[in-house]
């Protein structure tokens, strides 16, 4: 499981960065739908963090767990 953690943080990193500059475009745009585009934007940009966050306390989890059971 420990082999799965940089390569996520890499892709959540990334997905991270294009969500903002979607949101700085959305932005600029300026028209309806670029205004209920960029308010599902932010809300992925809330929602990305918390996932990965959640995914870390997982896998946090299971490792505790098996070093548990190798004892």
């Amino acid at each position: 499981m420990e082999k799965f953690r940089r390569p996520l943080a890499i892709i959540c990193l990334v997905l991270m960065g294009i969500l903002i500059v979607g949101a700085i475009v959305l932005a600029v745009i300026g028209t309806e739908e670029a205004t209920k585009l960029l308010m599902a934007d932010l809300f992925c940009l809330m929602v990305v963090p918390a996932v990965f966050y959640g995914y870390q306390m997982f896998l946090n989890g299971v490792k505790r767990r098996r070093e548990e059971e190798n004892e």
